[in-house]
């Protein structure tokens, strides 16, 4: 079975949405499961805003918005990290 801390590359194209797929590690057609997690772009958002002015808490406005986050798909069935769809 494949670590699932690492990404496995996946023949479609990943985006926000899940994708269908065929897991490489169970075989199965599954529907990915998506984790949005913080990535470059979230940061320097981040610290953009922060620099602009917006210090009372809403510079923190880009770790709360899925659309500003890396997407990472992973097999709903063997949990295997299928891969991350990055912003930057």
């Amino acid at each position: 079975m494949a670590n699932p801390q690492v990404p496995v590359a996946a023949v479609c194209p990943l985006g926000d949405s899940p994708v269908q797929v065929v897991c490489p590690s169970c075989h199965q057609a599954v529907l990915t499961k998506v984790d949005h997690t913080s990535g470059l772009l979230t940061y320097l958002l981040c610290g953009g805003l922060f620099f602009c002015g917006f210090v009372l808490g809403c510079c923190l406005i880009p770790f709360c918005v899925d659309r500003l986050r890396d997407a990472r798909h992973s097999c709903p069935t063997c949990k295997t990290v299928l891969g991350v769809y990055k912003r930057l």
